[in-house]
């Protein structure tokens, strides 16, 4: 009995001190080495990233299974903060917060030892948020704004000190002139942050993300396209403000002079719609200005005719602009009174084949002012029942022939004198033909 009891006691004591030693941590040996790594060294606000810790013994070979390693960081959390290998692996998880800054990540397991200062393998650093930006640029979409003005989105890029887009990073945007849509945004996937300009003016702009500002970037105002016109009646004058029709065909001619201003845009087109319903495309005016005579038609009453003139002028950016200006047709003049002097000026001797008669007519008045209009033609009817005859001339020549051997005849001589606006006036004189000798 009392062998027995003792070797009871015995079993229970090495029972109890091998259930001591399950509950004890299994460190790592003394000369193995940690090394941690991380697939990211960047991390956005509130990222996520595994730790790995490898834990090797001397010999090069894995850390027995279970040996614990305790991780710690000096900013934002880690979880689990102690973890016991795998194939001499012990994985955590980094957690980075909302904060920016710096986070030095270390694992430690017994006397396993990293090496020392710079070069030590058991501490690593991730770069959170802001602290992570290397460079900021900023870019303009389109990159100019019209004479108008118009709005543009701002894009900045964010880029880490690994070359890696930068997420969820505040960016603050600048500008000098105009207005912006927001002044901050946060960076996408893709480390681009944006907003919006509205401004009619040259305007620089500026992104900021943590202490990392971008060079200026300058959105250029475009000039318009700038084009004027300037009017003078074709007879002659300074201005088209009472341009009067003439008498014969109340009409007005007019000359416009378009020119493109040394500070427009280049062209694409330019038109000019004369205001009654005709218009002429002038081309881009490359050579700066451009000519064009325009015959507007009069009024047909005792009132004035306006019409108003208007040149359309489109850049190379879609940009357009007009200008206009008034042409006033005044009524034409009341004509004198349009009258023919029809004389004789040659009578010749009478023969046996007849007396030659020549003949001109003077046309005065039905002009404009004190001036004879134009006569068109003449219509001659030498009362001898030949036929009548047409001439461009005021001056013809008809022999006539005198059946009576003993007495003259009388002859009543007309012309029908016709203006180039379709109007008549007659002249007549008598004549005597000699009978023949």
């Amino acid at each position: 009995m009392f062998k027995s009891r003792n070797h009871n006691v015995i079993v229970l004591a090495a029972l109890v001190a091998l259930t001591g030693c399950d509950k004890a941590q299994l460190l790592a040996p003394t000369q193995s080495t940690i090394t941690v790594s991380a697939p990211t060294r960047v991390l956005a606000s509130n990222g996520t990233t595994p730790i790995t810790a490898a834990v090797i013994e001397q010999a090069g070979t894995p850390v027995q299974n279970g040996t614990t390693v305790r991780f710690t960081t000096s900013l934002g959390r880690l979880d689990p903060v102690e973890v016991q290998t795998v194939n001499g692996l012990a994985i955590t998880t980094f957690f980075a917060g909302p904060n920016s800054g710096r986070a030095m990540i270390s694992a430690t397991s017994g006397a396993a030892s990293g090496g020392e200062g710079d070069a030590r393998t058991n501490t690593i650093e991730i770069v959170i948020g802001a602290a992570a930006v290397e460079t900021v640029t900023v870019r303009a979409n389109p990159g100019s704004v019209g004479p108008n003005g118009g709005t543009i989105e701002l894009i900045a890029s964010v880029v880490g000190t690994n070359g890696q887009p930068v997420e969820s990073v505040i960016v603050t945007f600048n500008a000098d002139q105009g207005s912006l849509g927001s002044t901050t945004a946060v960076t996408n996937a893709s480390g681009e942050a944006r907003t919006t300009l509205t401004t009619s003016q040259q305007t620089v702009v500026t992104a900021t993300a943590g202490i990392k500002t971008s060079s200026n970037l300058t959105i250029a105002a475009r000039p318009g396209p700038i084009v004027s016109i300037a009017c003078v009646p074709a007879a002659g004058g300074t201005n088209c403000n009472a341009v009067q029709a003439s008498t014969a065909n109340n009409t007005a001619t007019v000359s416009f002079t378009v020119t493109r201003a040394t500070g427009s845009s280049a062209l694409r087109a330019a038109t000019l719609d004369f205001g009654d319903g005709t218009s002429q495309a002038l081309g881009n005016l490359a050579g700066g200005t451009a000519t064009v005579t325009h015959t507007y038609n009069g009024s047909d009453t005792s009132n004035p005719r306006s019409y108003t003139a208007t040149v359309l002028a489109t850049d190379i950016n879609g940009e357009s602009a007009s200008v206009s200006i008034s042409v006033v047709v005044t009524p034409r003049a009341t004509p004198t009174p349009l009258s023919v002097r029809l004389v004789v000026t040659t009578k010749e001797t009478a023969t046996s084949n007849g007396q030659r008669f020549t003949f001109t007519a003077t046309v005065t008045g039905g002009g404009e002012g004190t001036t004879n209009a134009p006569i068109e033609s003449y219509r001659w009817d030498f009362g001898d029942g030949t036929p009548e005859v047409t001439t461009s001339s005021n001056e013809t020549a008809h022999i006539y022939e005198n059946d009576n051997e003993n007495d003259p005849q009388r002859r009543t001589v007309t012309v029908t004198a016709r203006t180039q606006d379709g109007r008549t006036a007659v002249g007549r004189t008598e004549i005597l033909v000699d009978p023949k000798p």
